[in-house]
Formats: C-alpha cells, structure tokens, sequence
C-alpha cells in the first residue's frame, strides 16, 4: 500500500509523539516515582496538534519539516521528564 509523502510525514510525527507520551508516562509512574498531572503527561501530544496546525501550512519554513516537529516532540518530553523530577 502506497501512501503520500505526506501522510507518511504525518504518521512519523504522530507515532513519535505517542511513543513519548507513553515513555513519559512510564517513566514518571514507574522509574521516578513521581504522581503528574495528566497535562504534563500529554505534553508530546501538544506538539503534535501543533504540527499540525501550525507545520503543514507553512510553506518553506522550517515549520514544515516533519523532522523539526519530531526534535520539537522529543525535547518537549525530555523537558518535562526533567522539570517533573526535580
């Protein structure tokens, strides 16, 4: 099955936000023993809605690079993990 370059683009994003999501939340439930609020807990899924908002319109900034929002995605997570155990 052949899809468009942009729904590949879209799910990559997609699969990477909830995989932090879920790694986050494990994270903090099980390796740091830290109780959070579910906000902080769905922080990966915030920049995904705003990839998609935002990313998909703009064409030729660096907003539309699906790589941008996957950097964006994972530093948001390891940010939180780290304001979270401190």
């Amino acid at each position: 099955m052949d899809l468009p370059a942009e729904a590949v683009s879209d799910l990559r994003v997609a699969a990477v936000a909830a995989g932090c999501a879920v790694a986050l939340s494990v994270a903090l439930r099980y390796g740091l023993d830290v109780t959070a609020s579910p906000l902080f807990r769905l922080s990966p899924i915030a920049v995904y809605f705003c990839y998609l908002f935002f990313g998909k319109g703009s064409t030729g900034s660096t907003f539309e690079d699906p790589r941008f929002w996957v950097l964006v995605t994972v530093v948001v997570t390891v940010a939180t993990g780290g304001y979270l155990a401190v």
